[in-house]
């Protein structure tokens, strides 16, 4: 797997791609079922249609079990990297230590008057 996709974010990028690959399929063979011509040649159009889609959605099927078995593989042997720090952890912590400094000051005021 190549090291770019081993981090949170690709790999919520090709969930969400998969998924709505798999949507769009689904939506399709849908799509296909409403009957407005009966004739002969349209029906073999819409059967030799749903074939292809119905491929497709088998195909996007098997992508989203190589990923979960490519997510397993990572989270058991160590190299998924999804528990990093982000920028948004580092700023909640900051401001968790303003807001406890802020605390303590009031504290040792209310101390001080008490």
């Amino acid at each position: 797997m190549d090291p770019s996709l081993k981090n949170g974010d690709a790999l919520r990028t090709r969930i969400d791609k998969l998924t709505q690959a798999l949507v769009q399929r689904f939506e399709e063979i849908v799509a296909l079922g409403a009957v407005e011509k009966t004739d002969l040649t349209s029906s073999a159009h819409n059967a030799l249609q749903m074939e292809v889609e119905t491929a497709g959605l088998v195909r996007v099927a098997e992508d989203i079990l190589a990923l979960t078995r490519q997510m397993q593989e990572l989270w058991l042997f160590g190299q998924l990297n999804t528990l990093g720090k982000s920028a948004t952890e580092e700023k909640t912590a900051e401001d968790v230590r303003a807001v406890a400094r802020l605390v303590e000051g009031l504290v040792g005021e209310l101390g001080k008057r008490g």
